[in-house]
């Protein structure tokens, strides 16, 4: 819940820094246009490709190099009832994509920080910029989710060599009981070996004692020359 937290607040510090606009100029495919722009915190590849289908309300885009594109005629109702030259790059710069926006109205006229429809302008950027960050947010938690599920896993297989190292300990334990008894029982025959050997051993000492005393009493048969 913590990390939730902390994550929309870093979300809405985004929004909130991210959507700063400000009026300058861009050299887009070597010329110089004026207009509006503001930069995010969000790789570039994702802002191009979200950036292309925002331009795409507003008519058939054209790209060209370095992250320009071009929208002839674009049909913006909230800027003008005439078509517009819209034109627009997007860049990496200090670490941040910086997304620029041109709007030519005719006469080399641009919508600039004091023309009347800088507001509306500055509102597409901002309205863009809120909705890359909401698709980052949505990119973050599913890496998050990625991440927990491959940890989930990694869980998962511990988990299921734990149950196969149990199983393999109860074969060992059986194998080792039952070695245990067959240790027991060698060990009974061997004791009773051990008897039975000490009773063959007396009567074999009897047995010599007796063949003694009779080879005596055969030499003393013997005649002495």
């Amino acid at each position: 819940m913590k990390k939730l937290l902390l994550a929309a607040m870093l979300l809405a510090g985004l929004q909130s820094v991210n959507a700063q606009v400000f009026s300058g100029t861009q050299e887009v495919e070597k010329a110089n246009k004026e207009g509006l722009y503001t930069s995010v915190a969000i790789d570039d590849k994702y802002v191009k490709q979200a950036w292309q289908a925002e331009l795409a309300k507003y008519g058939k885009v054209e790209s060209g190099k370095s992250g320009a594109y071009k929208v002839t005629g674009a049909n913006m109702p909230t800027i003008s009832g005439d078509p517009v030259m819209l034109v627009s790059r997007i860049s990496s710069e200090k670490g941040r994509t910086k997304i620029f926006l041109s709007l030519g109205l005719g006469d080399e006229a641009y919508v600039g920080a004091t023309h009347p429809k800088y507001a509306s302008a500055e509102k597409i950027l901002n309205d863009f910029v809120e909705v890359i960050n909401l698709q980052e947010g949505v990119r973050v938690e599913e890496k998050n989710l990625e991440d927990v599920k491959d940890k989930q896993t990694k869980v998962i297989k511990t988990g299921d060599k734990l149950v196969r190292a149990i199983e393999d300990n109860k074969r060992e334990k059986e194998k080792l009981l039952k070695k245990i008894e067959e240790n027991k029982v060698e060990l009974e025959k061997l004791l009773t070996d051990v008897e039975q050997n000490k009773k063959d051993q007396i009567s074999a000492g009897e047995n010599t004692n007796v063949q003694l005393k009779k080879v005596e009493e055969a030499k003393a048969k013997v005649p002495k020359q």
